[in-house]
C-alpha cells in the first residue's frame, strides 16, 4: 500500500519532466540560432573580406571597392566620394585624404573604423582619369 507521500512526489515528478523537455528544445533552438548567426556573421566577414596587397585609394576608389573595406558600407562609401568630390571642387583638384586618419572628416567613420581599415589603404597619386578598383584594377 502506498501513502499518500509517495504518491504526491510521483505527481510532483510527472508534471516536472514536460517542464524540463520544454525547456531541453528551447536551450536547442537558443544554442542552433546562436551557431547560424555566428556562422552567418563570419560568412559575411569573410564575403567582405580584401586581402592587404588588395589595397583601396580612397582618393580615387570607387564606391564599391570602398564599400568592401570593413566597417564601411554603402552609405559611407557613398559619403566618402561625397567629400572628396567636395573638396576637390573648393581645393581646385588635389587629395582629400594623404593617410587613414583623414577619413575620420566623414561622419560615422571613427578611430576604430580607421585602424581596421587602415591595412587596406594606400594614399600613392594615379595618372589622371585612371580610377582604381580593388588590387589597384581600373
Amino acid at each position: 500500500m502506498m501513502d499518500n507521500t509517495s504518491i504526491a512526489g510521483r505527481d510532483a515528478v510527472r508534471d516536472i519532466i514536460p517542464s524540463i523537455g520544454f525547456t531541453v528544445v528551447v536551450c536547442m533552438c537558443v544554442a542552433a540560432g546562436l551557431a547560424f548567426a555566428a556562422n552567418m556573421a563570419g560568412a559575411s566577414a569573410h564575403r567582405r573580406t580584401l586581402a592587404v596587397e588588395d589595397t583601396v585609394n580612397p582618393n580615387d576608389a570607387s564606391p564599391a571597392s570602398l564599400g568592401r573595406l570593413p566597417g564601411i558600407g554603402p552609405a559611407r562609401a557613398r559619403a566618402i566620394v561625397d567629400y572628396r568630390r567636395q573638396f576637390r571642387e573648393a581645393n581646385h583638384g588635389g587629395s582629400a585624404f594623404s593617410r587613414p586618419q583623414d577619413l575620420r572628416k566623414i561622419a560615422g567613420i571613427g578611430p576604430a573604423i580607421v585602424t581596421t581599415i587602415g591595412p587596406w589603404l594606400s594614399f600613392e597619386a594615379r595618372p589622371a582619369g585612371e580610377q582604381a578598383g580593388v588590387g589597384g584594377q581600373p
